[in-house]
């Protein structure tokens, strides 16, 4: 569920670790918080208005994916074209060609392995 979160104090949900992408307000900022609210289907996604600069956040592990952006933009993007938007971030962040993963706590040190991948 996406929800805009007007509210100021910018605490997080008790409990919870807020992760993901600062935006430079914009197109690509609209676009990759509607790709997070598709590819992380029942987390809640917190969008934050703070005039130049757009917070998305989902609590623990937010995910970003090429395939989901590109779509939505409807012409083929890179996730690299995200970065030169993305101001800051929270959380730990892992970065592949086919998407961006931010991680709070201890899941950020240790990822689980990708299936079909050694778990070294």
């Amino acid at each position: 569920m996406t929800q805009l979160d007007t509210t100021q104090d910018g605490a997080p949900p008790e409990g919870a670790a807020l992760v993901g992408p600062l935006m430079q307000a914009g197109e690509m900022a609209d676009l990759v918080a509607d790709a997070i609210a598709e590819d992380n289907p029942g987390a809640e996604v917190l969008i934050r208005d703070q005039g130049s600069f757009i917070r998305i956040h989902t609590p623990g592990v937010c995910r970003l994916t090429r395939q989901t952006l590109s779509e939505l933009a409807g012409r083929p993007l890179r996730i690299g074209d995200v970065e030169p938007h993305m101001a800051f971030f929270a959380g730990h962040i892992t970065t592949t060609t086919d998407e961006m993963i931010w991680r709070s706590g201890q899941s950020a040190a240790r990822p689980a392995p990708v299936k079909g991948e050694d778990a070294r």
